[in-house]
């Protein structure tokens, strides 16, 4: 048997190192910018639907 100071629950998690948290900062802003520009183009092209679907369906 082992002689270990802390009961396994109670162990410590490794630190995430300052450049790690840098690295997932980045990511997680071109993300949201990717998310940002895919909601917008998904907007237009529905808009040009609609209104294509209108100018068809009007006469």
């Amino acid at each position: 048997m082992h002689d270990n100071p802390l009961p396994d629950t109670a162990r410590a998690e490794p630190a995430t190192s300052p450049r790690l948290c840098g690295w997932i900062k980045r990511r997680y802003r071109a993300a949201l910018g990717l998310a940002l520009r895919g909601a917008c183009y998904g907007a237009g092209t529905a808009a040009a639907t609609t209104a294509v679907y209108w100018l068809q369906h009007r006469t």
